[in-house]
């Protein structure tokens, strides 16, 4: 072993004084990595909780647009259904009674200026509906169906247990029926006036048309209701999303299309099995 100038071998450092060593350096490493993960991890952690509040705010916002949008459309539909519906059963009672000259001429001055109404506003409110009412609840109408253009507005039109042929998932087909039935309602109006020499003609035209409008009148009742039905849905996802499970689910809002809505044309399917179309 070398020795020093004195003549003595160089002290060894104590293995305890090592051993204390390396665990104080241990102890403040740990302490150091478990300072920065805690700190990192608490840091996403909340970053994440915020996140999460940010996206139910905005979904929150969300529905409320959409049941504001939907009701919306109810009431610009409901209007113009209303107006077109009395407009048209005045002035079939007007037809009845040709030689009151004064009521008949404003039953047809208003008949024809609700005509115009409805012509410069339902394309408006049809797009309304099907943006605002069907879209969001995945329904897609965009093809109107071939079996509207034969319907003749004098039975139960829509698929069910009835065995109809048009959807009724759709609130565009529906308000698209009404349209439909007004145009051959207005077809019967005109012909009634052109059958003036023909009592027999003009009886049988007058009771189609009453019978065509008691199934609009039905069928426009089914359409509010359905409106209705998805803005109440609308509001009361908030309340199947509240809670913790509103924290962890991603993605954009979705709808589902409430069960009560099929009881919207339940009424007008018990009408109609009552009130068969007559024979001409």
């Amino acid at each position: 072993m070398a020795q020093d100038k004195d003549g003595e071998a160089p002290k060894a450092t104590p293995p305890e004084r090592t051993a204390k060593g390396d665990s104080l350096r241990e102890k403040v490493g740990t302490a150091l990595l478990g300072f920065l993960l805690t700190g990192v991890v608490g840091t996403m952690v909340a970053t994440w909780f915020q996140q999460r509040g940010w996206a139910w705010q905005n979904r929150v916002a969300q529905v409320e647009k959409d049941t504001t949008s939907a009701l919306d459309s109810l009431r610009s539909a409901s209007d113009l259904l209303d107006k077109r519906w009395s407009a048209t059963f005045q002035m079939l009672q007007a037809t009845q009674t040709p030689t009151d000259g004064d009521g008949s001429k404003a039953a047809k001055d208003r008949f024809l200026t609700v005509n115009n109404e409805w012509e410069l506003q339902y394309a408006n409110v049809d797009a309304a509906v099907e943006f605002n009412v069907d879209r969001p609840f995945g329904v897609d109408a965009k093809r109107t169906p071939d079996a509207l253009w034969v319907f003749q507005c004098n039975a139960y039109p829509f698929d069910d247990a009835a065995g109809g042929a048009l959807d009724a998932n759709a609130a565009h087909t529906i308000l698209t029926v009404v349209n439909h039935c007004q145009d051959l309602v207005k077809t019967d109006i005109g012909d009634i006036g052109r059958a003036a020499n023909d009592p027999s003609a003009r009886q049988r035209l007058t009771d189609q048309s009453y019978f065509r409008l008691s199934n609009i009148y039905y069928i426009n009742d089914a359409l509010r209701c359905v409106i209705l039905e998805r803005a109440v849905a609308m509001r009361r996802s908030l309340d199947a999303q509240f809670g913790w499970a509103s924290f962890f689910q991603e993605g954009s809002q979705a709808y589902k299309i409430p069960a009560r809505e099929r009881d919207c044309l339940a009424q007008y399917r018990e009408w109609s099995s009552k009130n068969p179309p007559k024979q001409q």
